[in-house]
């Protein structure tokens, strides 16, 4: 049903999910927010158990892998221009993973400094 190929795209999309999540500027705001409900809120409660999942990485790498992978099977399944964008969005991320993971194997003169 998926390909060797595919399986590698959505392990990478995953993992650019994830640290887009917990390392990326654009939602800084929001892991602070998620961070502070976090601690106010009851731990065994159903808003606690999602809070404690948003915010860590372990848990994710669970879930996310499985959701990319109902995404691709539903792209299969929607086929066409719309099942192709679900996974040009799974390999734009797996390519942008693929690419922190080579960055950083090079040297500290070669990387890039924002």
């Amino acid at each position: 049903m998926f390909t060797p190929i595919e399986f590698l795209a959505v392990a990478l999309a995953s993992g650019a999910i994830i640290e887009l999540w917990h390392k990326g500027s654009i939602f800084a705001t929001r892991r602070a927010e998620a961070q502070a409900l976090q601690d106010i809120t009851p731990h065994d409660s159903l808003k606690g158990l999602f809070l404690e999942w948003v915010n860590c990485p372990f848990c994710k790498s669970y879930h996310v892998p499985f959701y990319l992978l109902l995404l691709l099977l539903a792209a299969k399944w929607v086929g066409g221009a719309t099942g192709g964008l679900f996974v040009v969005a799974i390999y734009g991320l797996a390519a942008t993973r693929l690419g922190n993971i080579i960055e950083g194997f090079l040297p500290q003169q070669s990387k890039y400094v924002p």
